[in-house]
C-alpha cells in the first residue's frame, strides 16, 4: 500500500501502525484509530481499509475474536473499494481462520477460497502460499492425507523458489511439520525424519516461539509414535515452558489440544492440568464457544478416565451451555458473512456503472490525454487497417513494442508526477516519427506502439535505432537503472510479410516475444525478427559519452 500522496501527520500514523504491529497492541490500535477517524472525515476508502485490517489484525494476537470478525468484515469492505487486492486477499484468511475456529467448517473453506481467487487473479504469490498452507492444514484436520500433502508440497516448492518470502523460515518450518504428519499418518518414518532433520538443522534458529511449540509439539507426537520415550519426554518438558498466556490461541490450538490428549493417554495429568489452565484462560479471553467447548471435552475425558462423577456432571453441564452458545454464534457469523457478501455486492455494481460510464466516454475520445498520442482504443482500429492494406499488398509490415527501463524504480524514486513527465518525454520523440506509414500510440502504462507500412527491414531498423538514440541524448536522469544513469527504452520489433491466415495480433504477440528477448539480454537496446521468431537482430550497445 503506498501513501506517498498523504499528508505527513498521516504518514506519521501509517508509520505508528507498521513499526508497532505485533510489539505493542495499544499503540498500534490508537494510531489505527486516528487513521479511521480522519478517513471518515474524508471519505477515503483506502485509508479506512487499512486502519480497519490492521486493527483486526492486532485484535487476532490479542484472542479478542468479536472485535476481529467487525474490524476485519469492516475492512474487506473499503479495501475491496480501494482495490487493495492483496490486503483484501490477507484479510479473508484472517476470516477463514476465526470461522474455522468456530467449527465452521464449510465457511472457512469458502472464505480460503475466495482470498484464493484473489491470489491468483492479481498475482500474489505470498498471500497464495499463505492460503494454500491453511487449505492444506484444513485437509489436514480432516483426515485427507493425499490432498493434505498436495497443497503443503506446492507451498514447499513454491517457497523455496523464492528465499526472500516474507517469514520465509517460518512458513517452512509449517511446511515441514505438516508434512511430517502426513508421512508419519502413511508410517513413512524416514520421510517424517527428514522433516524433522530440516526444522533442526534449516529452520529452528530463525523460528519464534510459536513455530517452536508446533515444531516441539510434532515432535512429541512422532517419538510417542515411535515409542522413542526419553525424546518425547524431552520435547514435553521444552514444550510445558513455551505454554503462556502470549500465545496466539487461533494460531496454536489445534496442535496443543492434540498434545493435551497425548498427554491423558501417557497419564501425565500435571502437565495436563498446566497447559489446560492456560487454553482455559485464553479461549475466554477470546470469547470463542467452539474452543471453550473443546478445552471442556478434555476436561470431560480426564475425570471420565479418574471416575470422577461430580465433576465429570459439572463439566457436562458447562459442556452444554457452550454448545447453546455456539449455535447462536454461528447464527451471528452467517449474518456477518452474508453482511460482507451483500456489501462487496454493492460495491461491484457501483464499480461495473463506473467502468461502464468510463468506457462509454473513452470511446468517445482516441487520444490518450497524458501524451497527446492515440490512445488504445484508436491503436486498435488503426493495426487492423493498416495489416489489411499490406496483406492485401503483399507488403512488409512492422509492428513496434517499447517501454521504459525500469520504469516502476523510476516511479519509486522520482515519484510519479515525474513518471508522467518521462512518459510524455517519451512521447514526445515518438510524435517526431509520425508520418505517412508511420503510426505512434501509447499501449498503457510505460509502453507505446509503432507501426510501419511500406518500409525496408533496414529503413524500420534505422528508425527504431535513431529513436533509441534521441531518447538518450535527452539525458534524463535515472539513478535506479541497471542500464545507464539516464532513461533509456526497450524495443521489440517483429517485421514480415504476411502469410496467408495470419492475423495483426500476431505481430504485436511477436513484438512482444521480441521485447522479452532484450530484457532478457541486456535492456536499452532493440530485438528485431520475423513471426517464425527463429533469428533476431540486435543493436550496438549504446553507452553515455
Amino acid at each position: 500500500m503506498e501513501f506517498k500522496e498523504y499528508s505527513k501527520a498521516v504518514m506519521a500514523w501509517v508509520d505508528g501502525v507498521m513499526q508497532n504491529r505485533g510489539a505493542d497492541a495499544e499503540k498500534t490500535l490508537k494510531y489505527c484509530a486516528d487513521i479511521e477517524q480522519y478517513a471518515k472525515q474524508t471519505g477515503d476508502p483506502k485509508l479506512l481499509g487499512f486502519a480497519y485490517y490492521y486493527a483486526g489484525e492486532t485484535y487476532y494476537v490479542l484472542n479478542e475474536g468479536e472485535q476481529l470478525l467487525k474490524t476485519i468484515t469492516r475492512a474487506i469492505t473499503y479495501l475491496d473499494q480501494a482495490e487493495q487486492w492483496d490486503m483484501v486477499a490477507r484479510a479473508y484468511n484472517i476470516l477463514a481462520i476465526a470461522f474455522l475456529n468456530r467449527g465452521n467448517t464449510p465457511i472457512a473453506l469458502d472464505y480460503y477460497l475466495t482470498g484464493l481467487g484473489y491470489c491468483k487473479k492479481y498475482k500474489l504469490a505470498n498471500e497464495e502460499n499463505v492460503i494454500n498452507l491453511n487449505l492444506g492444514t484444513l485437509y489436514l484436520g480432516n483426515e485427507q492425507w493425499n490432498e493434505a500433502q498436495r497443497y503443503f508440497e506446492k507451498v514447499s516448492s513454491d517457497i523455496k523458489a523464492y528465499p526472500e518470502t516474507p517469514n520465509y523460515y517460518g512458513l517452512m518450518s509449517c511446511v515441514a511439520v505438516c508434512l511430517g504428519r502426513c508421512f508419519m499418518q502413511r508410517e513413512q518414518n524416514e520421510r517424517v525424519q527428514a522433516q524433522m532433520d530440516y526444522l533442526d538443522q534449516v529452520c529452528w534458529e530463525h523460528m519464534q516461539k510459536i513455530e517452536r511449540l508446533s515444531a516441539l509439539i510434532f515432535k512429541a507426537e512422532y517419538y510417542h509414535h515411535v515409542g522413542r520415550i526419553t525424546l518425547r519426554e524431552e520435547c514435553i518438558e521444552q514444550i510445558r515452558g513455551l505454554v503462556d498466556m502470549d500465545m496466539a490461541v487461533m494460531d496454536i490450538f489445534d496442535d496443543v489440544y492434540g498434545l493435551c490428549r497425548l498427554l491423558l493417554e501417557i497419564d501425565k495429568e500435571d502437565v495436563f492440568w498446566d497447559i489446560v489452565a492456560v487454553l482455559e484462560k485464553l479461549t475466554k479471553n477470546a470469547n470463542i464457544a467452539n474452543l471453550q467447548r473443546k478445552i471442556v471435552s478434555l476436561k470431560i475425558l480426564c475425570y471420565r478416565r479418574k471416575q470422577d462423577e461430580a465433576a465429570y456432571l459439572e463439566e457436562a453441564g458447562r459442556f452444554y451451555e457452550l454448545t447453546e452458545a455456539l449455535e447462536r454464534e454461528n447464527h451471528y457469523m452467517i449474518a456477518n458473512m452474508l453482511s460482507v457478501r451483500r456489501s462487496l455486492e454493492h460495491a461491484n455494481e457501483k464499480r461495473r456503472e463506473m467502468e461502464k460510464a468510463n468506457e462509454r466516454l473513452l470511446e468517445k475520445s482516441e487520444t490518450d490525454p497524458l501524451t497527446r498520442l492515440a490512445n488504445r482504443f484508436r491503436l486498435n482500429d488503426y493495426l487492423e487497417r493498416a495489416f489489411e492494406r499490406t496483406r492485401d499488398d503483399h507488403r512488409a509490415f512492422a509492428v513496434e513494442i517499447l517501454d521504459i527501463d525500469y520504469f516502476k524504480e523510476y516511479n519509486d524514486n522520482y515519484g510519479h508526477q515525474a513518471g508522467d513527465a518521462c512518459i510524455v518525454a517519451i512521447a514526445d520523440e515518438l510524435r517526431k516519427m509520425q508520418s505517412h506509414g508511420t503510426f505512434c500510440a501509447r499501449y498503457g502504462g510505460d509502453e507505446f506502439i509503432i507501426i510501419y507500412e511500406y518500409k525496408t527491414e533496414d529503413e524500420v531498423f534505422s528508425m527504431a535505432d535513431s529513436l533509441r538514440e534521441r531518447i538518450l541524448d535527452r539525458r534524463i536522469e535515472h539513478v535506479c537503472s541497471k542500464a545507464l544513469p539516464v532513461v533509456t527504452i526497450s524495443q521489440g520489433i517483429c517485421f514480415d510479410v504476411a502469410p496467408e491466415g495470419s492475423r495483426s495480433w500476431d505481430f504485436l504477440h511477436a513484438a512482444d516475444m521480441m521485447l522479452y528477448e532484450v530484457k532478457k539480454r541486456s535492456r536499452n537496446n532493440i530485438s528485431l525478427g520475423h513471426l517464425d521468431a527463429k533469428e533476431a537482430r540486435y543493436g550496438e550497445e549504446r553507452k553515455l559519452l
